[in-house]
């Protein structure tokens, strides 16, 4: 097992998502349902924004079932690759062999001016979902939808600067050990989409 926390950090090229395909995923959003990004404040119970915040973007209603199982499709196969082709197999991780789920994809839109404050992934709303014990995440996962814009390098573990081109995905684990941050975006949109394995 390696102790330098970059080599879990990981992107995968754009095999998966390419350039045209990340096309139709940003014009399969509804711009008019989007909502300023929120952070949950554990020691209030209460969801708070931070002032630069991104806004969170919606799959038109008509495109959520195709366009929302061709993304969990390519996710479910990067997934796979990070845990039993990598970890599990050549990383001789015998114990780590699998997951629960991942979360449904959330898209996240950063106009000029926005950024993302250092964060972990210990995503809230993860541990329950209509009532019952869900899980914990245990890797993040963020693909690049597009990277015609200026601005937006995601800063990982405060060492680590990644700029993904269109239809790359980098994954990493959500505990505390790997803080990130999105630097404000300085020119033109950044369209991203996030899940969480649990």
């Amino acid at each position: 097992m390696k102790t330098d926390l970059k080599k879990y950090i990981r992107v995968f090229d754009n095999k998966f998502f390419s350039e045209k395909q990340c096309q139709l995923i940003i014009k399969s959003l509804d711009n008019s349902k989007n909502k300023t990004h929120v952070f949950y404040h554990p020691s209030t119970n209460e969801e708070v924004t931070v002032g630069r915040d991104p806004q969170g973007s919606f799959l038109k209603d008509k495109k959520i079932e195709p366009i929302s199982t061709f993304i969990k499709d390519q996710w479910h196969k990067i997934i796979t690759e990070y845990i039993i082709n990598w970890l599990h197999k050549k990383e001789k991780m015998s114990w780590y062999t699998g997951w629960n789920g991942f979360t449904f994809p959330k898209f996240i839109r950063y106009k000029k001016g926005t950024a993302m404050k250092n964060h972990c992934d210990h995503i809230h709303q993860l541990f329950v979902a209509n009532g019952k014990p869900r899980g914990v995440p245990i890797l993040s996962i963020i693909t690049a939808l597009n990277d015609n814009y200026s601005g937006g390098e995601l800063i990982m573990c405060e060492d680590y600067e990644y700029k993904l081109k269109t239809g790359e995905t980098i994954m990493f684990p959500s505990n505390f050990l790997y803080p990130h941050s999105i630097k404000k975006i300085t020119k033109g949109i950044r369209y991203s989409m996030v899940s969480w394995v649990f």
